[in-house]
């Protein structure tokens, strides 16, 4: 589940907006289905688990004193979650084990911007502020290498990268914090395979595959930049305004996500309210969701019946546009002055209507995981 300017160390003070919050229509919605959403709570240093038949918070299981959990990932099992630790004292992961609920840290260099397990599910890819990548292998929780940038003998650039995910071809695609480019490198040797591609905005951290391997829908600072995978280029900029145009006011793409059937993509943005819906076969906006302030994530039950969107609340809403989004992410990181507690909307993906009622969380949602119920013994 990544920008040297979204973890500026901010104390400023956030103004409550007091806009009223996102609500659904409470009502005759069937319950959601049965299984565990895990939410970061970044402020509480906790992450909440969520029974998803009853919508109600069952536990909270502790990270850390100031480990800062933002972003979750998992082995394909979902016996064992990762949580990427914002927190520098000292830089750590957290793992969590499902079936016996308990945790254990493991030490890293720097603070990770993101955390994403590769595809065959056997290693965990730590982009760090440090401006390295680590690599932990599932099996020993151990780091077992490292890419550094720069790294010119090997091709790397200097430059923090945000974002480490691997593609359908198994190269691993790094985006990087200042200059907004992206790149892909082999994930066992670190040698750069497809050059530095520019992107046209900074802070490229998360980015998302369409189902059928063909495209890549790349998150910046008030753009979504889709780039073609086969020629290497990008074939079309996406922007995050109300009007589908170009600003320099727009908010900043965050977290993107496809439905299970990859038919669209949802994108939360930063300094701005609501989900975008994006139409994978047009690459146009066709819809938001609304939110009552900035959201961090959206992810989906496995059958694709529910979609959850981890919302910040109204107080977020005092850091507008893609010049204050940096500090709003500096601070949910960091003191949390001023931010108020979040909460979980549901929403139904193939009418995008939210329903059922809105779960309240602690302050600073972050990027959860979805998961069927462990199988009983």
């Amino acid at each position: 589940m990544r920008i040297i300017d979204r973890i500026v160390v901010s104390c400023v003070l956030a103004v409550c907006v007091t806009a009223g919050a996102a609500h659904a229509e409470p009502s005759t919605d069937p319950p959601g289905p049965a299984g565990e959403l895990y939410l970061p709570e970044v402020q509480s240093d906790t992450v909440a688990v969520i029974d998803t038949a009853t919508n109600t918070v069952q536990r909270r299981i502790p990270t850390g004193p100031a480990t800062r959990p933002g972003v979750l990932t998992a082995t394909p099992d979902g016996r064992k979650i990762y949580t990427d630790n914002f927190g520098f004292t000292p830089p750590s992961v957290t793992i969590i084990d499902r079936p016996s609920n308990t945790t254990k840290s493991v030490p890293i260099e720097s603070p990770p911007l993101g955390i994403f397990t590769s595809n065959d599910g056997r290693e965990v890819y730590l982009p760090e502020i440090g401006f390295v990548i680590e690599v932990l292998d599932v099996a020993t929780d151990t780091i077992v290498r490292r890419f550094r940038f720069p790294d010119l003998a090997a091709g790397r650039i200097p430059d923090v990268p945000a974002g480490a995910i691997q593609g359908p071809d198994g190269l691993l695609y790094v985006g990087f914090m200042g200059s907004g480019i992206i790149e892909a490198i082999d994930p066992i040797s670190g040698v750069v395979a497809r050059p530095p591609l520019i992107l046209g905005g900074i802070g490229t951290f998360w980015y998302s595959f369409s189902k059928d391997g063909s495209k890549l829908y790349a998150n910046s600072d008030n753009s979504i930049s889709v780039i073609d995978l086969r020629e290497w280029r990008v074939a079309k900029l996406i922007h995050t305004g109300w009007d589908g145009d170009y600003h320099l006011s727009n908010p900043g793409a965050f977290v993107s996500t496809l439905t299970p059937d990859g038919g669209k993509l949802y994108v939360t943005v930063f300094g701005g309210k609501d989900v975008l819906v994006v139409d994978t076969a047009k690459d146009e906006v066709i819809g938001r969701i609304p939110t009552s302030g900035a959201a961090t994530a959206v992810v989906f039950s496995e059958d694709g019946s529910r979609g959850y969107i981890t919302d910040m609340g109204p107080s977020s809403n005092a850091y507008p546009g893609p010049i204050l989004d940096p500090v709003l992410f500096g601070n949910l990181v960091t003191a949390g002055i001023g931010l108020t507690p979040g909460q979980v909307l549901q929403f139904d993906p193939h009418t995008d209507r939210l329903v059922g009622e809105p779960i309240p969380v602690r302050v600073g949602p972050g990027v959860p995981l979805w998961f069927p119920p462990l199988p009983t013994k």
